[in-house]
């Protein structure tokens, strides 16, 4: 059995980077933010791909992308991408029953790098939100914000998505 193969989208604009907030549709599974992507289908490149899965989950129209760097990911290495993207607002894709349930869709804010370097920073693929018993999570009827993991693991607030 091949290795799966996955693209991701970094997409910046105004200092935040764009993220997609899903849920898993097992049993008591979690939730999460991760970049825009996804699996590789059969024949298609990462370049194809990461255009493909950008669109089905932003609605936005990928106009130029750079290949960044290889990174682990739960579901196989993905080919990470630097994309610019037409003018618009994200919408939340289409929710087609596979694969995790889609939430919403935040700008974040971007790690930082020194300027000297001229790299690309590139957040975590995932943070995973935190388990909470049934009744103590918060809801968006009396909170607008969740609480994550930052890269160094402390747990800090993140504006919830307004799109669900």
């Amino acid at each position: 059995m091949s290795e799966r193969r996955r693209a991701a989208a970094v997409i910046v604009r105004d200092g935040r980077v764009l993220m997609v907030h899903e849920r898993s549709r097992r049993s008591g599974g979690g939730e999460w933010w991760t970049l825009p992507g996804g699996g590789l289908q059969p024949g298609e490149t990462a370049e194809e791909a990461v255009r493909r899965e950008v669109f089905e989950e932003t609605g936005l129209v990928v106009s130029d992308l750079r290949y960044v760097l290889e990174m682990p990911y739960p579901s196989g290495m993905t080919s990470v991408f630097t994309v610019a993207v037409a003018d618009g607002e994200p919408r939340v894709g289409r929710d087609d029953g596979s694969g995790p349930e889609p939430l919403g869709l935040d700008w974040l804010p971007m790690p930082e790098l020194p300027i000297e370097t001229g790299g690309v920073p590139v957040p975590p693929l995932m943070v995973v939100l935190p388990a909470m018993p049934p009744g103590e999570r918060q809801t968006g009827e009396d909170s607008d914000t969740d609480e994550v993991a930052d890269e160094a693991g402390a747990t800090i607030a993140r504006r919830r998505s307004a799109t669900k």
